[in-house]
């Protein structure tokens, strides 16, 4: 039997204000983002299905939606005030979902790539 994931305290209690998180954490250099989708040989395919995985406020989410790509995006959030800061941008082909890393909602073999960009260290 599994036991239920459970998110460390300061995830849980450090992103409570998600609004002030939004607001100043930083974004990711395009030369970066570029980088990373060329080694995952998603940069320039149309139509591919992206899973990010704890997605937070959608830092990272809003650059793969604002892509020539039209990529279909997967956005797994286990927080809800992250969660309910990105499913307010209301971005271009991008569903968000309640999740984390060891239990995500996705079909099997659904994700063409599977993007972790600012929570591996948890």
């Amino acid at each position: 039997m599994a036991t239920p994931h459970q998110l460390p305290t300061a995830a849980s209690e450090g992103f409570k204000n998600a609004s002030a998180y939004d607001a100043h954490r930083p974004s990711y250099p395009p030369e970066a983002v570029d980088k990373l989708l060329g080694r995952l040989r998603i940069a320039d395919r149309p139509n591919v299905n992206v899973v990010e995985v704890a997605s937070g406020t959608g830092k990272f989410t809003e650059l793969l939606a604002g892509r020539h790509e039209n990529f279909n995006v997967l956005a797994i959030e286990p927080l809800e005030g992250m969660r309910g800061q990105l499913v307010a941008k209301d971005l271009r082909n991008v569903t968000v979902l309640d999740g984390h890393a060891a239990q995500m909602p996705v079909d099997d073999e659904w994700g063409d790539a599977c993007i972790a960009a600012q929570s591996f260290h948890w």
